[in-house]
């Protein structure tokens, strides 16, 4: 649960798997509109002017709709905790202190494949708590190059994981984090890639070859491709 990942806070908001609200630890309920709203807020981040929250979360509606909509949301929000959302005349955004896992978790990614390599401390990060999606059912338009974007970190980060993992000798770990990248993205070769390479150090060949020819059968079924020439040059010694 990601939940588990927020520190002690007034308020917090869970992005990742579902979406909720908890107020002292306390999950709350909140009508859709509201739900949204906060969403929106949380995802971007940034201080957002209420025309463009309206205009992005109700589309369709007429701009006088929209912001009283808009409106209306905040005001539900209010009504669960005051300290949730700043809301100025032209513009709105969430409190400082307010806590987001997904604001949490990308801090981490980042930090994995940060240039000049992660404290140890993000090496203990569980793999799972990076396969989880944001916001999972949303139908939202405005959610998917943020979701897209989150997929790709997510993604790199465990590959970038497993091979710090492999490096260190801990070859159990490398090979759950590798498999973990695989399910985020069942073709991504370099997910492939750090689970081969992780049975190569370890000393299982047979095992890197099996995983290879797997990964071929179903590349080419899906795509009609072959791997390329760098990932079976993986399968040799040094």
């Amino acid at each position: 649960m990601t939940t588990a990942l927020l520190p002690t806070a007034s308020a917090s908001i869970r992005l990742l798997g579902a979406f909720s609200v908890s107020i002292d630890h306390q999950a709350v309920a909140l009508p859709t509109n509201a739900q949204r709203v906060l969403g929106y807020l949380a995802v971007s981040g940034l201080e957002q002017t209420r025309d463009s929250v309206a205009t992005h979360l109700w589309p369709e509606a007429t701009p006088d709709r929209a912001m009283s909509n808009l409106r209306t949301a905040l005001w539900r929000v209010r009504r669960v905790h005051p300290a949730i959302v700043r809301a100025r005349r032209d513009a709105v955004r969430l409190e400082d202190d307010v806590a987001v896992d997904y604001d949490l978790l990308t801090a981490r990614a980042r930090a994995i494949i940060a240039d000049d390599g992660p404290d140890d401390s993000v090496l203990d990060l569980a793999p799972d708590l990076l396969e989880i999606e944001l916001l999972p059912g949303w139908d939202e338009e405005w959610l998917l190059m943020d979701r897209e974007r989150y997929r790709q970190l997510r993604i790199h980060a465990l590959e970038s994981l497993s091979g710090l993992l492999t490096a260190k000798g801990l070859f159990g770990r490398a090979i759950d984090v590798a498999c973990a990248a695989i399910r985020v993205e069942p073709l991504h070769e370099s997910a492939h890639a750090a689970l081969i390479s992780a049975h190569m150090a370890e000393g299982n060949r047979t095992e890197a070859i099996r995983h290879f020819r797997s990964y071929s059968r179903t590349l080419v079924e899906e795509t009609g491709l072959s791997p390329s020439p760098q990932l079976e040059r993986l399968l040799t010694w040094d």
